[in-house]
């Protein structure tokens, strides 16, 4: 997750500098290039409004990054002649060689999401990993697609004067010394960043809790809220870019609150995701090294879900993990009475019984669930959840063949 949002915010940066570079030097920035002066003047009212479409598309953009691209690119294909618009008057979201491609995976991931119920459970699983990272990637290419011609116009039309005669007002010493686009790209870059991704992260956490849910319905449910927001925000910047804003203010403050939360789950979801797909095995940990781990409850001294390491101690668990990733390594030692292993159906957690869990391992460990167990010196019990299936699968399988069923139930 760190090195995502790292390759988001470097390529979002890159690809807006490289547009307002371009803005700038192109014939058109002639009257720019000589100061504030030459901007025409712009009413507050149009300021306000196109500042609040900007958030309204930021945002949204933020919320499902692929839907936004396929929809604005649509809009644009059409509005500028569809097809038979001359080579090289499409913007690149509008391009039919990007826009038919995404078109067709959205339809794609549509299409998965209505069929989501009859898919069995372990390929449902593979195909909600492969969303998941299709999630991360959507995000990484209509943001570095959009999000540049968005800041460069939220960027013009803030440093704009609303008085041409009076220049001095808008920048003052800054504005003297550099273009007045530039100014207002170098201001409206790291706000727009904090936005799309506070915001992007906080609604990706749907996409991990999809991976982590081995319920369909629920599944549906997330989508379901996802894609109303989205269409509320939208219909509200139909109708004024001032509503609109009025539902993007709550929330982009609810994303900056819950944004460290929304990480650490993410990060959960990651490891899940990735050792689903490519069926990481852990055998070379599980035996002696500690093993990749995620604390499961409050109260232990750091975050739910806060990513580290874990290995039997004297007392229980010996949990290492890096404050906010960066900061030198730190060791929890959480006293465990009685350890049970629970083993989910895509991670075991390991708990102290009758009182609370205290981590979660990845599905990497699945497979060696009797020697982490040992080596915690725990218990090893099924999770209701993994019974559950196991009963429903033993149940359709002695109505296919009753004695594969029968020799099932005899070795169990």
């Amino acid at each position: 997750m760190r090195k995502t949002t790292f390759a988001l915010l470097a390529l979002l940066t890159i690809a807006a500098s490289a547009h307002a570079l371009q803005v700038l030097d192109s014939g058109t920035t002639n009257e720019v290039m000589n100061g504030v002066a030459a901007a025409p003047a712009i009413s507050g009212e149009s300021r306000a409004a196109v500042i609040s479409t900007g958030v309204a598309q930021v945002t949204g953009l933020a919320i499902s990054p692929l839907l936004v691209l396929v929809a604005i690119g649509l809009a644009d294909f059409f509005r500028l002649g569809g097809f038979s618009a001359e080579s090289g008057t499409l913007p690149l979201h509008a391009n039919p060689w990007l826009l038919i491609p995404c078109a067709t995976l959205l339809l794609g991931l549509g299409l998965k999401k209505f069929a989501s119920p009859m898919i069995p459970l372990p390929l449902r699983k593979v195909l909600d990993a492969c969303e998941y990272f299709e999630a991360k990637l959507s995000a990484l290419v209509a943001a570095g697609i959009l999000l540049p011609s968005i800041i460069t116009t939220m960027a013009a039309v803030s440093m704009a004067p609303s008085d041409p005669t009076n220049t001095a007002a808008v920048g003052g010493f800054l504005t003297q010394a550099m273009p007045s686009d530039a100014v207002g790209f170098l201001l409206a870059v790291p706000a727009v960043l904090v936005i799309f991704v506070c915001v992007w992260i906080t609604f990706h956490v749907i996409d991990a809790l999809i991976v982590l849910s081995p319920f369909a319905i629920l599944d549906a449910i997330l989508v379901t809220i996802r894609v109303s927001i989205l269409a509320t925000l939208g219909i509200a910047l139909l109708i004024s870019p001032y509503l609109s804003m009025l539902i993007c203010v709550p929330l982009i403050v609810l994303s900056f609150f819950i944004a460290g939360w929304c990480v650490r789950l993410d990060l959960f979801a990651l490891s899940i995701a990735s050792d689903l797909l490519f069926m990481r095995d852990g055998a070379a940990e599980s035996t002696g090294k500690p093993l990749r781990a995620y604390l499961a409850a409050r109260g232990h001294g750091a975050p739910i879900r806060t990513m580290g390491h874990a290995e039997p101690s004297g007392t229980g668990v010996r949990f290492t993990y890096k404050p906010y990733f960066v900061m030198p390594p730190r060791s929890l030692e959480i006293p465990v009475a009685r350890p049970l292993l629970v083993r989910g159906l895509l991670w075991s957690t390991l708990r102290d019984e009758g009182v609370r869990g205290v981590i979660s391992l990845p599905p990497r460990y699945r497979r060696h669930d009797v020697i982490v167990a040992a080596r915690f010196r725990a218990a090893l019990r099924d999770g209701i959840a993994r019974r559950s299936w196991h009963g429903i699968r033993d149940a359709f399988a002695g109505i296919v063949s009753p004695s594969a069923a029968n020799e099932r139930a005899a070795q169990a």
